[in-house]
């Protein structure tokens, strides 16, 4: 009789504590959200009088561009793993 009360204390407990078990929600990276507000470089005064300030302003956006690129990636991944129905590229 000891035993079955026992047992049938076990049971409810782990049943009362499966209740008030949840799944932690995921939120995606913080670096891919920041990535994706980073500001355009904007071209300095030198563009006027440098001539390789016009090419590093150039490798500026072309990497702000494909760091923006891969954040969104990442980010389309994220939501697509959470349910969401996306196409999102490799």
């Amino acid at each position: 009789m000891k035993r079955t009360v026992m047992f049938c204390l076990t049971v409810a407990l782990a049943a009362a504590l499966s209740a008030c078990a949840h799944d932690p929600v995921s939120t995606p990276a913080r670096a891919d959200i920041e990535a994706l507000v980073e500001p355009k470089p904007t071209p300095g005064p030198e563009i006027l009088t440098d001539p390789n300030a016009s090419a590093r302003h150039n490798a500026a956006i072309e990497g702000w561009g494909d760091r923006i690129h891969a954040a969104g990636a990442r980010l389309c991944r994220f939501f697509d793993a959470q349910g969401a129905d996306l196409n999102c590229p490799a």
